[in-house]
């Protein structure tokens, strides 16, 4: 945690419900490296403004929040409340492994380092969103295990972060058609681009400029991004999460 505060503690970062503030785009221009592609793609992300609906969710499509089951498993809820939370999940998950990351692995440049603080930076800005809207509806902040990931190694962390990534593109992808609320879906949507333009730097942190890093194997032969069920999500992130999560009660196509 020290390492994360010394690095961010010049720039004030970006406030609820808004990303990113002027600074942070200037503070993206100012890293004065060498790779022009990664500070494109760093700046991409950072486009959108994400603003909260007037009110948490209690509108068409809410339905119930966050519950325990009998078993001790987190019930995510249902209708939108439940998709919301759903996305609250993965948010939690990756801010606490780009800290983790910061923290922990060995040999990262300062270009490594410093895309992996905007990656945790854009992720809380997403998870403290979902946590405003879904108010007393929300899951409880949860606990993570990442001992399968090798912190050791530079390249397993951002193959991590691609496939977090990826997963969260997924959810969106997946989940978007069952969302009732217009104003919720239209925050989806921005949220699903800047997650797949994430999953894009991640592999370009791998393979720069490389057929893999453009992510051609999740489209379909329609042309179409890869979508997961909530069921599908589950099954990659459960793995790393310590409470077990049930989607039970989400709507189904």
């Amino acid at each position: 945690m020290e390492k994360l505060n010394k690095l961010t503690a010049k720039k004030t970062g970006p406030t609820i419900p808004a990303i990113p503030s002027v600074e942070r785009r200037m503070f993206l221009r100012s890293f004065g490296i060498a790779s022009a592609t990664t500070l494109a793609l760093l700046s991409s992300c950072s486009q959108d403004n994400l603003v909260a609906p007037g009110k948490t969710l209690g509108r068409s499509g809410a339905r119930t929040g966050a519950s325990v089951l009998p078993d001790g498993s987190i019930d995510l809820g249902s209708g939108d409340i439940g998709i919301s939370n759903l996305a609250y999940t993965l948010d939690q998950l990756e801010v606490a492994f780009y800290m983790t990351a910061v923290e922990k692995t060995s040999g990262l440049s300062e270009l490594d380092r410093k895309v992996l603080v905007e990656l945790h930076d854009h992720e809380v800005v997403h998870r403290e969103f979902f946590k405003t809207l879904l108010g007393d509806n929300a899951i409880p902040m949860l606990d993570f295990d990442f001992s399968g990931i090798d912190f050791n190694q530079r390249n397993a962390v951002f193959d991590a972060a691609q496939k977090f990534e990826d997963v969260g593109v997924g959810a969106f992808n997946g989940t978007g058609p069952l969302i009732q609320d217009a104003e919720i879906l239209k925050i989806a949507g921005k949220m699903v681009s800047v997650e797949a333009r994430h999953a894009t730097l991640a592999r370009h942190m791998l393979q720069p400029r490389t057929y893999f890093s453009l992510g051609h194997e999740l489209i379909d032969d329609k042309g179409l991004d890869h979508h997961l069920t909530p069921e599908q999500v589950l099954a990659k992130a459960q793995r790393y999460i310590k409470q077990k999560i049930s989607a039970v009660n989400l709507p189904k196509m």
